[in-house]
């Protein structure tokens, strides 16, 4: 029954992508994976289940998807994080599936009692034991590169949303962290427990678990605007892009492509703008906005972003993210310091310095001070400033 189910919510999460409107090019390559990603699994299905022998024809078709699964998590988390548009340079990605079809297409062509006879007798002849291993070594290389390659760029843009907002716990990337581990988990399979059998139910479980929670989302299918939200998205098997950056962004984040190697900012420029940084920040303390991001301070400055990172990294040595959290804390603590505001609790003078929650205040106060708040403020002699920049 699981298999059965498995194949059913992967079609149907397929119809679901291919008739949603206004797609834009992550969408698409996530529809024609999860296309892929039936078949194969109708095919796996066919090896443990025995059938294959109804469908001689069918024998071996299946199995080469394996390839594509790596390129498709690799170019849909690319087409995700980074405004790029789909070239056909990209294609090159698919060139070791289509080398392994030409490898295997004396097999694939055979007739249908002469294909199930060698299937069966486990492709006995040199050739086919020799291109069987190299295939075999041939997709868990793919496998961990393409794994590996998809790390990175989770890892890069998770690094491009601190460089641009100032509060990241209503941006979650948790999706995409289970998409990658999801498929690792099944690279495991592949590489450790190499049978049809564990293979499909790997792929089985990870496809219901993927379709469960996706289904229970409230706008899985709802287009999002594209000039209030990040390009982050829903990386599950629906396509869901809303819930992955719920707080409001804009493409800024992802044009903001910041190169100091080319930057003919002077030294005295930069000089003029960290002082112009620095008044602003005393006097009209806009850090204490919640949803202050790079591009709001910079328009406030009337600066580039690119030029405005440049300046906060050079002469504070820290990003966007650490420098405004950074005079969060540094201002949490003099509130609380002084007198007046003793009858306000920690949490609330925290809200008042622009912390949106309790748990970015406690992970920034403990970053920048080395104690959480209730040990750096166990003892009277600890409310003496703390210089947290």
């Amino acid at each position: 029954m699981l298999y059965f189910t498995s194949i059913a919510i992967s079609l149907y999460l397929f119809v679901l992508l291919a008739v949603k409107p206004n797609k834009i090019t992550a969408d698409k390559l996530l529809m024609i994976w999860q296309l892929v990603a039936t078949l194969h699994l109708a095919s796996l299905y066919l090896q443990v289940s025995g059938n294959y022998c109804q469908f001689p024809n069918l024998i071996g078709w299946g199995d080469l998807l394996a390839f594509v699964h790596g390129p498709f998590l690799y170019l849909y988390i690319l087409h995700l994080t980074t405004p790029i548009i789909f070239s056909k340079k990209k294609l090159f990605h698919f060139l070791p599936v289509a080398f392994a079809y030409l490898l295997w297409m004396s097999f694939l062509l055979q007739n249908p009692a002469q294909k199930l006879l060698l299937y069966d007798q486990g492709f006995s002849s040199p050739y086919y034991k020799t291109i069987g291993i190299i295939t075999n070594i041939c997709i868990i290389i793919s496998g961990i590169i393409y794994v590996s390659a998809a790390i990175v760029l989770l890892h890069r843009y998770k690094k491009k949303i601190s460089e641009e907002f100032s509060t990241t716990d209503k941006i979650s990337l948790n999706w995409l962290r289970y998409l990658i581990a999801g498929i690792a988990g099944i690279w495991v399979f592949v590489i450790f427990y190499p049978t049809a059998e564990s293979i499909y139910f790997s792929a089985s479980l990870y496809i219901c678990f993927i379709g469960f929670f996706g289904v229970r989302q409230q706008q899985i299918f709802k287009t999002a605007n594209a000039s209030s939200r990040s390009a982050a998205e829903h990386p599950n098997f629906s396509a869901q892009k809303e819930n992955l950056l719920e707080e409001p962004a804009n493409a800024a984040l992802m044009l903001n492509k910041i190169k100091y190697d080319w930057s003919s900012l002077t030294d005295a420029e930069a000089e003029r703008i960290f002082q112009q940084l620095n008044r602003i920040m005393a006097q009209e303390k806009l850090y204490k906005n919640a949803e202050l991001t790079l591009s709001k301070l910079a328009e406030s400055l009337k600066l580039k972003d690119a030029v405005l990172s440049q300046v906060i990294n050079s002469k504070f040595n820290k990003g966007f993210y650490d420098y405004i959290n950074s005079l969060r804390v540094d201002e949490f603590v003099k509130m609380i310091a002084d007198e007046k505001n003793q009858n306000y609790t920690l949490l609330s003078i925290a809200f008042d310095c622009g912390f949106n929650s309790k748990s970015s205040f406690n992970r920034n106060f403990r970053k920048f001070t080395g104690k959480s708040p209730s040990d750096f403020f166990r003892k009277p002699t600890d409310l003496i400033y703390h210089k947290a920049l």
